[in-house]
C-alpha cells in the first residue's frame, strides 16, 4: 500500500484575508474623502449665497463656516449673542435679550410670573405679562387691553388686582424702581394737563400712589419718568394697538436701594 504524503500546510493563507482587508478600506477612505469633497462643493455653495443674499441687504461682514477668515467670521462652533445681550429661555412668548441677569432679579421675575399667573391663570399669562432683562434691570409689561382707558390716568378697577400681585412682590425686594409712563400718539389727554408728558407722568404717578397706600414700600425706592406718546409699542390703527400704548412700565433697576 503507497504511503501517503502529509498535507502541505499553506502558511500565506492570511495574505487573501488581508488583502480583502486592506481593499475595503482603501474603499471606504475613497468614499470618505468623496464625501468631504461633496460637502466642501455644498458649503461653499450655500456660503456664497448667504453672501448674495446679505449684500442685497447692504454690507456686512465675511461669513466663514469654517471660521478660519482673517476678518469677520462667523464659524459655527462660536458663541454668538444678539446685540441686546444673551438670549433667555423663557416661557412661551417671553423670550428676551440681555446680559447674563443678576440672580435676584432672575428670582423677582420667578416671583412674578408666579404670583401673576395666579390671577390671570397659567394659560394667560406668556400673553399679558411681558418680562425681558436689559441695561436697566428687569422690565415689567402688562399686556392687558385698556388697562388704561382712553384720556385716564387710573388704572381700571378689574384690573387692580394685578397691580396688587405685582406691588406686592416687588415691595419685598431691595431694589430701586423706576415706574414709566407711556400714552398713545392718538390718544386725546384730559385738559387738566399742559402736554403729553404731565400726562404720561400722570399714569406712573398713580400707580406710585397706589402702591404707597397699600403696601409698604419706602416713597425713596420709587421713580417716576414719562415718555409721552415717544415710545409706542404698537403702530397700528386698531384699537388694540391703541390700548397697548396706553400703558406704565415696571423697570426693577440693577441698583441697590441705600436707605438715606
Amino acid at each position: 500500500m503507497k504511503k501517503k504524503h502529509p498535507e502541505h500546510v499553506n502558511l500565506e493563507r492570511w495574505l487573501v484575508s488581508y488583502a480583502d482587508f486592506i481593499t475595503l478600506l482603501f474603499a471606504f477612505f475613497v468614499i470618505m474623502y468623496a464625501m468631504s469633497q461633496s460637502d466642501t462643493a455644498k458649503f461653499r455653495k450655500v456660503t456664497e449665497g448667504l453672501r448674495r443674499a446679505f449684500s442685497a441687504a447692504g454690507p456686512v461682514g465675511m461669513v466663514n463656516l469654517g471660521g478660519t477668515s482673517g476678518g469677520e467670521s462667523v464659524s459655527a462652533f462660536d458663541m454668538i449673542e444678539p446685540p441686546g445681550g444673551r438670549t433667555l429661555d423663557l416661557p412661551a412668548g417671553k423670550t428676551h435679550t440681555a446680559a447674563d441677569p443678576d440672580p435676584e432679579l432672575q428670582e423677582v421675575r420667578e416671583l412674578l410670573e408666579e404670583t401673576v399667573s395666579l390671577e390671570l391663570g397659567a394659560t394667560e399669562i406668556s400673553d399679558h405679562l411681558q418680562m425681558q432683562f436689559d441695561s436697566r434691570g428687569l422690565v415689567v409689561r402688562v399686556a392687558v387691553k385698556d388697562l388704561f382707558p382712553e384720556g385716564g390716568i387710573e388704572v381700571r378697577p378689574d384690573l387692580r388686582p394685578i397691580l396688587d400681585r405685582i406691588g406686592r412682590v416687588l415691595s419685598k425686594t431691595k431694589r430701586l424702581i423706576r415706574l414709566e409712563g407711556h400714552m398713545d400718539p392718538y390718544e386725546k389727554k384730559s385738559n387738566d394737563f399742559h402736554n403729553d408728558w404731565e400726562f404720561s407722568c400722570a399714569r406712573a404717578a398713580w400707580v406710585a400712589r397706589y402702591w404707597l397706600e397699600r403696601f409698604e414700600f419706602e416713597p425713596s425706592r420709587l421713580g417716576v419718568a414719562c415718555y409721552a406718546s415717544f415710545r409706542p409699542l404698537a403702530r397700528g390703527t386698531d384699537p388694540w394697538s391703541h390700548a397697548k400704548n396706553r400703558r406704565v412700565e415696571f423697570i426693577i433697576l440693577k441698583n441697590q436701594f441705600e436707605a438715606p
